[in-house]
């Protein structure tokens, strides 16, 4: 079939950073070209081809080639300074090549069975996170909110948050200053330097209704949040740190005059200085007047955080807090990313006195960066992996990833004393979901709580016309309505089947597959919606299917736009594509499922734990996905024909039950039902593993088992 020739509607809303984002990219281009052509005019015999029109790309292919030849001689130098270390050339080499090793494998043992599921009554939690709440970007940010909010719903815990104070939460919370601390920083002499910073808090308020099925009104509970704001040097570029326009920016943003590095190495420093203040005995915090017990536990997320066990430890070694130590736990959120976090060494040293660490610990250092990771999983009581499947694989040598010598050492020892642990994530269900939603509910598309109560007998004998019982087709049919009417669909849309992606464009999420995928779309006359945020794919690409096919490929890639409506999206959709090469636990696709979604996808990593393939035309039931083999990540052609087949296949399947409405009910009713059971609070579920873990790491703490040696000082 070839595609229909209608135009996109011009009174469509959706908008798009495209046509801006290839403007300025051209122009980027430009400059940088203008900017060689210059650099070449100060260079003698260069200058006279400059001035010649013809010669401009030939001296722009010379200064290129003359970078190229510049740094093979810095390599060249400075293996031949390092001769002597035995870190030498090898070490710089692996600036850009990670030496390639085996590992035997190891049992993995997990988290042992007879640790009590219970922690005594008012026991502390900080988790460290750069993403939390209304400062929710990824996935990071679903997960320690999730997280947080369950454990503080078990109403016996005193949970907390500590994150930057991002320059735009200031005019979402009314904050509280809770202490005035400082930091020592070096200057480029190598002179210490005093740099005072403010942390102020509010209160996170949320709900104990994790089952969003009881409509009864939820008990309200409190999560507190510290956050750090930037150094009040208004001398130094520090003072420029955390700012951001939106949450968009809360990792990158033009407003902000230092290295993002700086600004984690900053915070990292200022985490380790408000946790020993709070865990002090000897006064209450400057601007609250409310004694504190002090800080059981440090649940520390991501790479980027992993300093504040280094800092933590140097504060505790120079005697500056009487009370307990805490227990720290840290969490990797993935196997790809966070293992090669660095931070460039000289960078490091404005915040702490290297000394010979480099020559005692080399397995941390590659080239000039320190990679973190690894020292906090030397350095923590436990660590845990965001799935246990994946955590098992990774030790027992089933899985293989990039860059796994960073970080394999570590976890092996780690694992052989069963301190390396799988904890699958959970879905939380109290501030998104298709129940309850603000959205939905005002334009009619909220899913019925009839989940568990739905009688589907009495379904087969009133017929769908008649059904005495609220149905979810009816809601999901309401939302595509809504979009049509608002003109953010066109309305022969109505009837048409959407496949929708969502996810950050880039290489590991699959894209690869979207040309295959949308000429397979085009051909069954299906909507396909690409909805997420501009990353290392080009974004070339995808606007070339939207000019290829303007009436089967809508992108959307404004943040703003996606918060406002992209719940309706969800709701709308009828198949979610999830072709990811890699994924930690698959959460995009959790909760594709919780909004009546069956899911194509591969299946891999942690996606294998609640994914069901349908493995046969005559199966009916008891499956959630179309599976298909990844069989080679650096290739994808060799996978697209049964990705084409497993996409083709819910297509028909779907179109199928559109012609039996009763069955569609049932069907994303049953998918909806396997959601459910992937909350946090599940019965040995998350919160229960981690209540488990913490007790661990503090019997480790106070038997003192741990014997992991500071070498740091700050």
């Amino acid at each position: 079939m070839k595609p229909r020739s209608r135009s996109v509607s011009p009174n469509i809303r959706v908008p798009s950073l495209l046509n801006s984002f290839h403007s300025s990219k051209k122009e980027m281009h430009f400059n940088f070209f203008q900017r060689s052509v210059r650099i070449g005019y100060r260079i003698p015999l260069l200058g006279p081809l400059l001035e010649k029109k013809g010669f401009r790309w030939v001296s722009f292919i010379i200064l290129l080639l003359f970078g190229l030849t510049l740094f093979q001689a810095a390599i060249t130098i400075l293996g031949s300074l390092w001769e002597n270390d035995k870190l030498i050339l090898g070490t710089v080499y692996r600036l850009f090549f990670y030496e390639k090793q085996t590992y035997d494998p190891v049992p993995y043992l997990g988290l042992d069975p007879n640790v009590p599921d219970k922690l005594p009554n008012g026991t502390t939690i900080y988790h460290v996170s750069k993403e939390f709440g209304p400062a929710t970007l990824g996935s990071m940010g679903q997960i320690v909110t999730g997280l947080a909010q369950a454990q503080a719903n078990n109403g016996t815990y005193a949970v907390n948050v500590i994150l930057p104070y991002y320059s735009y939460l200031r005019n979402l919370f009314k904050t509280q200053k809770f202490a005035q601390l400082e930091v020592q920083v070096r200057d480029r002499y190598g002179k210490r330097h005093p740099m005072k910073f403010i942390v102020n808090s509010f209160w996170w308020n949320i709900t104990d209704n994790p089952d969003v099925m009881n409509s009864e009104p939820p008990k309200p509970y409190s999560i507190r949040v510290y956050v750090i704001g930037p150094p009040s040097r208004e001398s130094d570029s520090f003072h420029s740190a955390f700012k951001a326009n939106d949450v968009s920016e809360i990792y990158y943003s033009p407003l902000r005059d230092l290295p993002q590095e700086w600004e984690d190495i900053f915070f990292c420093k200022a985490v380790a200085e408000l946790i020993t203040y709070i865990n002090t005995d000897i006064d209450t915090p400057l601007f609250d007047l409310v004694d504190t017990r002090g800080v059981d536990v440090v649940h520390i997320h991501g790479s980027s955080n992993a300093l504040v066990i280094e800092f933590l430890k140097s504060l505790y070694l120079k005697g500056k807090v009487r009370m307990p130590k805490p227990a720290i736990v840290y969490t990797l959120h993935d196997y790809i990313e966070e293992p090669r976090y660095s931070n460039a060494i000289g960078m490091v040293q404005k915040f702490l006195d290297l000394g010979n660490y480099t020559e005692i610990k080399p397995q941390y250092f590659h080239g000039r960066r320190i990679y973190t990771s690894a020292i906090a999983i030397d350095q923590a009581q436990i660590v845990t992996f965001v799935s246990k499947l994946i955590a098992q694989e990774i030790i027992e040598g089933s899985l293989d990833f990039y860059a796994k010598e960073l970080i394999m050492p570590s976890i092996i020892n780690r694992a052989i004393k069963g301190e390396w642990i799988g904890i699958t994530n959970g879905l939380d269900f109290t501030g998104f979901n298709p129940f309850n939603n603000t959205m939905l509910i005002e334009t009619n598309s909220n899913f019925p709580r009839n989940i568990n109560t739905f009688d589907a007998a009495l379904l087969y004998a009133e017929t769908i016309e008649n059904s005495s019982q609220s149905l979810i087709i009816t809601s999901k049919y309401s939302a595509k309505l809504h979009l049509i009417r608002e003109g953010l669909l066109p309305y022969e849309d109505l009837n048409r089947m959407i496949v929708l992606f969502i996810g950050k464009f880039q290489y590991n999420k699959g894209l690869e597959f979207f040309q295959a995928a949308t000429e397979l779309l085009v051909s069954q006359d299906v909507l396909f919606i690409i909805m997420g945020q501009i990353n290392d794919y080009p974004i070339d690409s995808l606007q070339q299917l939207v000019t290829n096919y303007p009436n089967n490929v809508i992108i959307i890639n404004n943040i703003e736009f996606q918060t406002n409506w992209g719940i309706l999206y969800r709701a709308a959709a009828d198949i979610l594509f999830v072709p990811s090469k890699t994924e930690s636990f698959g959460l995009t696709a959790a909760e594709g499922l919780l909004f009546g979604c069956p899911i194509v996808s591969t299946g891999v990593g942690g996606l294998k734990e609640f994914l069901v393939n349908k493995t046969s035309s005559s199966m009916k039931d008891g499956y959630n996905s179309y599976l298909f083999n990844l069989l080679d990540e650096t290739n994808i052609k060799l996978s697209i024909n049964e990705m084409k087949a497993a996409l083709n296949n819910s297509i028909n399947d779907l179109k199928i039950l559109n012609n039996n409405l009763i069955e569609k009910e049932i069907f994303i009713r049953d998918l909806i039902k396997g959601a459910l059971r992937l909350g946090w609070n599940r019965p040995g579920g998350p919160v229960e593993m981690y209540t488990r873990t913490y007790r661990m790491a503090l019997l480790k703490l106070r038997k003192n088992i741990d014997h992991v040696e500071t070498l740091l000082s700050g």
